[in-house]
């Protein structure tokens, strides 16, 4: 069903799509968990970034999979479920990419730095909450999640790649369903030899 030019679009649009949303990773946990910022500051970079990252994914796999519609043989069409299965084939092929330097670059800056500054973020959030009234039984949520994160190990680069992967699927199916409909093309039956 599928040839060696859709496997290597597959490949081509996923590294592509892999190392932008690498990248848009790396940002992340750079200004959350490294970075000296102050939390608001930092919060709306954090949050500009994924809205950013979130809108070229997007557009990149509406790009990617148009591209691709084009390039199919117009007497078989691009169906639906086609196009579909491109886009969660590029998404997955995508989050090993993004697994991969997510565990480079937390390898690279010290997982005892992100250790340190996700606790660091976390008293700041509870500080900020003790600050509004909020009761300290109720901030003892914060003590436990500090306890579960100075306690983890650094997990292996297989389990980042996993966890990426399986977020990658459900993150390219969920506009998938309305992409694949949109780049979907029918066969063009003027066009078949008989």
């Amino acid at each position: 069903m599928y040839n060696k030019d859709f496997w290597y679009d597959v490949m081509r649009s996923g590294a592509i799509l892999g190392v932008v949303m690498a990248a848009s990773r790396i940002v992340e946990r750079y200004v959350l968990f490294y970075s000296d910022m102050e939390l608001a500051t930092a919060s709306f970079l954090y949050l500009g970034e994924s809205i950013l990252a979130c809108v070229v994914f997007i557009w990149l796999l509406v790009r990617f999979s148009r591209r691709r519609a084009l390039q199919s043989d117009s007497r078989l069409g691009f169906s639906y479920g086609m196009a579909l299965s491109y886009i969660i084939l590029v998404s997955m092929f995508t989050g090993i990419i993004v697994g991969v330097g997510d565990t480079l670059f937390t390898s690279f800056m010290g997982y005892d730095g992100y250790v340190a500054g996700t606790i660091s973020r976390l008293n700041e959030v509870k500080s900020l909450y003790a600050g509004m009234g909020i009761n300290g039984s109720e901030l003892k949520i914060f003590d436990d999640v500090v306890h579960a994160v100075r306690t983890a190990t650094q997990p292996t680069m297989l389990q980042s790649v996993f966890s990426s992967f399986s977020n990658y699927i459900l993150y390219g199916a969920l506009p998938g369903f309305i992409i694949a409909a949109s780049v979907k093309r029918n066969p063009e039956i003027g066009n078949m030899e008989f």
